[in-house]
């Protein structure tokens, strides 16, 4: 059952996201209601329990139901990202990044979209859709009107996302696609045809595992359909991450309520890291200790508290 204040919440991005889409009728195409049910929620006057459908708009606008106390440092892998994100978008470029799991990947997307929800900033969670179905949720989260019946087809997707890109330009539009490596090769292909009519419009990012580039890198090898035009557009280059090097780690301990520095380090060490090679600010190279999975050090710190409150 949902809190009042949590109700509260939801509202408030609903007006939110009103301000960032331009009307209240995108926000309902957007989270799968009715513009009406909208405005019954926003006065009160919704006849129904509102618990399922306050759940399900806020699920569709991003709201954290999360209960957990955990906070996010910004270390070194989330200013990169930040970083990357805020360069696709500014220059509008297509840019990916591909990095192993547990690398900070979703959680600093969601914090960039929470810092630009005014903006024109959108980001889906991928999951194995084929183009059809990947180009839907993208004019859902866009709130792009679509035909009331009948299949839409994909041409015509592609051309009503284009469409909505191209004429909010001036506002640098920006597509945060997580979790790339899970689209199917067909949508995957189709966001070749939206750097086609974008370019120079739309920043899009996308963020992967290391099997996002293994995938288009292969498919380029083997000659596969639309990969090595894909491969282009995101100009063969793909940004990997560097890990939690001792200072990221204390600034995630003491973010979350571990200060003690031999906890901190004990911690880091439990995590077995490992060694790379970086370049430095002169250009030479310098070998640090990193943690590759951040999960590994949320984790550990999660059993200290434990450990801690149980202690007294």
């Amino acid at each position: 059952m949902l809190t009042h204040k949590q109700h509260e919440e939801i509202l408030e991005l609903i007006d939110e996201e009103k301000n960032r889409l331009g009307t209240f009728s995108q926000v309902a195409k957007k989270c799968g209601v009715s513009t009406t049910t909208i405005s019954q929620l926003r006065s009160g006057t919704y006849a129904g329990k509102t618990d399922g459908i306050m759940q399900e708009i806020g699920r569709r606008l991003g709201y954290d139901f999360a209960t957990e106390d955990w906070e996010i440092a910004e270390i070194t892998n989330y200013e990169i990202i930040m970083q990357v994100l805020k360069d696709s978008r500014n220059e509008s470029m297509f840019m990916g990044v591909a990095n192993c799991a547990g690398s900070g990947k979703t959680a600093t997307s969601s914090a960039f979209l929470g810092k630009h929800r005014n903006q024109p900033v959108y980001l889906i969670r991928a999951k194995e859709w084929n183009a059809h179905a990947f180009l839907m949720r993208i004019a859902q989260e866009a709130g792009i009107g679509l035909p009331s019946s009948g299949y839409v087809k994909i041409n015509t997707l592609i051309e009503l996302i284009s469409e909505h890109f191209n004429r909010i330009a001036s506002s640098k539009p920006l597509l945060i696609i997580d979790q790339g490596n899970s689209l199917k090769d067909s949508a995957l292909r189709s966001i070749i045809h939206l750097f086609n009519e974008c370019e120079d419009v739309l920043g899009l990012t996308i963020l992967g595992t290391e099997a996002l580039e293994t995938t288009i890198k292969r498919g380029v090898r083997l000659n596969k359909t639309g990969y090595d035009e894909l491969d282009s557009r995101f100009g063969r280059v793909y940004i990997h991450l560097v890990g939690a090097n001792l200072l990221d780690c204390r600034k995630i301990c003491t973010a979350n309520g571990i200060d003690d520095p031999d906890l901190q380090k004990n911690i880091f060490e439990k995590c077995e890291p490992i060694k790379k090679c970086l370049e430095g600010a002169d250009g030479n190279s310098v070998s640090v200790r990193v943690v590759e999975d951040i999960r590994r050090i949320k984790r550990l710190v999660k059993s200290t508290r434990l450990k801690q409150k149980h202690n007294g």
